[in-house]
């Protein structure tokens, strides 16, 4: 009997077990209750809902790398900048967003909200500007299968 793979695309809360873009052989699995039994990262065996991963195959992007497309003037929690940055993907897509603080936020709707809506696509919000915050923030939206849908795709393909 051949085992089955699956492919993690949201880690859920299981931090310490999974991780997104890897595989995972399915030990058991409950159609019932609609879960796979994996060992996880943590080498400890247990269930999973099914919706955390993918059939083997099938394309999960994962971050590479990125980078500040602005130079970053405060890189403090209380920064009212509105900084771009690139993405690079392990299936060499290049994506984009504009990232700010809190404070930047509050900044900026102050100045532009005019009606009763506003609204920011592809906008991440970071504690600070700081290499750490920032790259905690992506790796996090990345490991919970949200970084692609909270940026935009480049038209051409760069380095990052």
């Amino acid at each position: 009997m051949t085992s089955k793979i699956v492919v993690c695309n949201d880690i859920g809360p299981y931090l310490e077990a999974l991780t997104r873009g890897n595989e995972y052989e399915v030990i058991a699995e409950d159609e019932e209750k609609e879960q796979f039994k994996i060992k996880g990262d943590n080498n400890r065996s247990r269930w999973f809902k099914k919706y955390y991963f993918v059939s083997s195959g099938i394309s999960v992007p994962v971050i590479v790398s990125w980078k500040f497309d602005n130079s970053v003037e405060d890189s403090s929690a209380n920064s009212l900048e509105h900084i771009e940055i690139s993405i690079l993907f392990n299936d060499g897509q290049t994506r984009w967003c504009s990232i700010c603080t809190k404070s930047g936020l509050m900044d900026y709707l102050e100045r532009n909200m005019d009606g009763n809506v506003y609204l920011i696509e592809n906008q991440i919000i970071v504690r600070s500007f700081s290499y750490e915050s920032v790259n905690d923030a992506l790796n996090d939206l990345d490991q919970h299968n949200q970084l692609i849908i909270s940026t935009k795709s480049l038209n051409s393909l760069g380095t990052i």
